[in-house]
């Protein structure tokens, strides 16, 4: 771990009661870092805060749905009250399923670019009007190399990561000016909870063993490695520290080699 400090800094981050949302929450928190978590599992999200506050951080979780602009401009205001003016905010929260394109239904796409798309989209407006009276501050949008590289059975999830560079890249423009920096980082596999469940559905679509899936992965990727929840922090705290401070409406590829552009 490197020893950046963030000290003074409010951060929100979504759907951080799991996987990279979590682990973020962990380590800008033992950074000085104070934490507020948004996510619609309050229990989990809880549990994550409690530990952060054993270790000696602060960390407010807060039950949101990250669809519902009103849930998000009524928590962006009580983490405020809670925790003092909000500086940095990460989009952690999606979801993804891998079913064929013809058998993706109208609920299943609806779900997938509401969450991914809308509520990053929803997010970044909720963390822009507070860093404008703030004078500024910085947003990590988490992608995936699915927002580069295509691939079959995750039309929606695909079409919703496109989506969210394309939303990374118009709102870095158009606020660049106003201290307000956007960038987003694009990991390949994450071997986090979700991929507990992906694994089955990739088997099938592959017509492996489950277990053999994320080796599959492994041999492909140059590095034969999959992505560590320390490249993800790594990666995050750069773009959200002055390490990166002339960098805006870029994707950090996490994908060990396997997609570069």
């Amino acid at each position: 771990m490197n020893s950046e400090r963030m000290d003074n800094r409010t951060f929100v981050i979504t759907g951080a009661s799991s996987g990279m949302g979590a682990a973020m929450s962990r380590d800008f928190a033992k950074r000085g870092a104070k934490i507020a978590i948004f996510d619609l599992d309050a229990e989990k999200a809880g549990t994550v805060t409690d530990g952060i506050a054993r270790d000696g951080g602060i960390a407010r979780a807060y039950k949101v749905d990250v669809t519902n602009a009103a849930q998000i401009e009524s928590a962006t205001d009580k983490v405020e009250e809670d925790l003092g003016p909000i500086t940095s905010w990460v989009n952690s929260a999606g979801i993804s399923r891998m079913v064929p394109f013809l058998n993706t239904s109208e609920e299943l796409l609806d779900l997938t670019v509401g969450v991914n798309l809308k509520g990053t989209f929803l997010c970044c407006q909720a963390a822009i009007r507070k860093m404008l009276s703030h004078g500024g501050g910085v947003i990590l949008n988490i992608c995936s190399l699915s927002g580069k590289k295509p691939s079959s059975w995750q039309t929606a999830y695909c079409a919703s990561k496109f989506g969210v560079l394309g939303l990374t890249q118009a709102i870095a423009k158009e606020f660049a000016d106003r201290n307000i920096r956007v960038n987003s980082i694009c990991p390949g596999i994450v071997p986090t909870e979700m991929w507990d469940r992906l694994k089955y559905e990739y088997a099938k679509k592959r017509g492996l063993d489950p277990e053999e899936v994320l080796p599959y992965f492994e041999k492909s990727i140059p590095m034969h490695r999959l992505v560590d929840l320390q490249d993800i922090i790594n990666a995050a705290v750069f773009l959200l520290t002055d390490n990166s401070s002339y960098l805006t409406g870029q994707s950090i590829n996490l994908t060990g080699g396997e997609w570069m552009d």
